[in-house]
């Protein structure tokens, strides 16, 4: 009887066999089918470290011959002295636990690892279980599970307008390079949609695409979520450390949202990475290597931020390799109306509704209102229009009172007609607020989604206005 020791937990496994003579009896080839078809890789060890089975996938992860690692020590396997001795030496197994090894072959292992002491039935220790799997493997199922990937596609992307195409054209091209990217444009113009089409199409579209909205990261924790912390690092950390963003973007895509929230102090190490894609995590000692591909964005004009010392232009220009600018709402007037006409379709799909149609009347107020949000304003409105719509057409009346009343006199500029919106934007934007917490019945979640505003800002808002 061999009993598997996993912590504190003892199994029973019916081979009434000794560890060395394990993989010689008859149950052998059963038990090297099952072991072959995990994914993890395996190694069976005995109380000195022999070899006495290697599996596929293990092979595979360390470069080795499956059948030629049989009889070896450990030691002599690999060009770096194995964890597992230290299991065998004092005889406590562990579980999940995280480790990165200097090969001097194959440069930097990073693995996850988790060893099974083996009993004799007398309750001596005959070998060690030793099962691990690549960190890059973890982060894409994690990726996988979390829906951490790319959303949309280029196919998703509507207009026509010449500068918007000439936009979608550099986008393509920029997915065909490892090149970082910089995405400028006016909020809820699409830039987020730009980099998941852009990784969707890239030669990393199966890796993970990890989003981070700088303006969202408080400043005391923007380190610890970009580059993770080890065990212990400070107050309040997981006991098991935390691997951030940019490892968890390994052989994917970190899109970096507002980067011009991000602070100077971490400006400088984000241009550190992107110069040697290695770190250090909070509280460790040892270089990480990523294979990470960055796409940052931002509404903000960086080199004005650069003129007022509040970005750096080292990393202006790291980040600038491909640049692309999407035009505003605003310059691309004529692809309102294909716009719109595409929100209606995809709320229709959504609501389970049929297709509503937009009045004429609609589209003029439309080509008439500047559009601060831009398209997510376009997007919103639609989407409101039908929830309140008494047919199957969008008319004037369905629409939000700031766009129904917001017409350009003919001649006049949109930046005229944004100056008379700004005199009652406090009262028009708690009225709207009021209207959507009363079609959403008070529900928080649906009531920031409908206005197009995450609910922290909701809530700030509702406090503002003693809502």
């Amino acid at each position: 009887m061999i009993q598997w020791t996993h912590t504190s937990r003892v199994v029973d496994v019916d081979f009434e066999v000794d560890g060395a003579d394990l993989f010689k009896s008859s149950p052998a080839t059963i038990m090297k089918t099952i072991i072959d078809s995990i994914s993890d890789g395996i190694i069976i060890l005995d109380k000195s470290g022999t070899v006495l089975y290697m599996n596929q996938e293990g092979a595979r992860i360390l470069g080795l011959n499956q059948e030629g690692v049989i009889g070896k020590n450990v030691s002599d396997i690999v060009d770096f002295r194995p964890v597992i001795l230290e299991v065998l030496e004092s005889g406590k197994g562990y579980i999940e636990k995280e480790f990165i090894i200097h090969s001097p072959s194959r440069g930097q292992l990073h693995f996850i690892k988790s060893a099974v002491i083996l009993h004799d039935k007398a309750g001596n220790m005959i070998g060690v279980i030793d099962t691990f799997r690549q960190v890059e493997k973890v982060h894409t199922m994690i990726a996988r599970m979390t829906g951490a990937k790319a959303k949309f596609t280029f196919q998703d992307i509507v207009g026509e307008d010449p500068s918007f195409r000439e936009a979608v054209n550099l986008s393509r091209m920029a997915a065909q390079s490892r090149a970082n990217v910089l995405i400028e444009g006016e909020s809820g113009t699409g830039k987020e949609m730009f980099a998941h089409a852009i990784h969707h199409a890239s030669d990393r579209s199966a890796g993970p695409l990890i989003i981070v909205n700088c303006a969202a990261l408080p400043r005391s924790l923007v380190e610890s979520e970009l580059f993770g912390y080890e065990s212990g690092s400070f107050t309040g950390a997981r006991k098991e450390g935390f691997a951030g963003k940019f490892e968890q973007a390994n052989m994917g895509t970190l899109f970096l949202d507002e980067i011009g929230e991000l602070p100077l102090d971490m400006q400088a190490k984000l241009l550190r990475v992107l110069q040697d894609r290695t770190f250090s995590r909070i509280g460790g000692n040892k270089s990480i290597t990523v294979d990470t591909r960055v796409i940052a964005a931002t509404n903000k004009n960086l080199l004005s931020e650069i003129r007022n010392n509040a970005f750096r232009e080292d990393l202006y220009y790291r980040l600038n390799v491909v640049n692309i600018h999407f035009p505003s709402l605003r310059e691309r007037p004529g692809d309102i109306a294909l716009l719109a006409a595409h929100f209606a379709q995809k709320s229709a799909a959504y609501y389970g509704k049929p297709v509503y149609e937009i009045d004429s009347e609609v589209l003029r107020l439309f080509r008439g209102y500047p559009w601060p949000g831009n398209v997510r304003e376009l997007e919103n409105v639609i989407e409101r229009a039908m929830i309140v719509a008494k047919g199957h057409r969008i008319t004037p009346a369905d629409l939000p009172p700031h766009v129904a009343a917001m017409e350009c006199a003919p001649g006049t500029k949109p930046s005229a007609c944004r100056d008379q919106e700004v005199l009652n934007l406090d009262r028009v934007e708690r009225d709207e607020i009021q209207r959507a917490l009363r079609v959403c019945e008070g529900n928080i979640s649906s009531c920031a989604k409908l206005l197009g505003i995450s609910r922290n800002t909701l809530y700030r808002k509702m406090k503002k206005y003693e809502i």
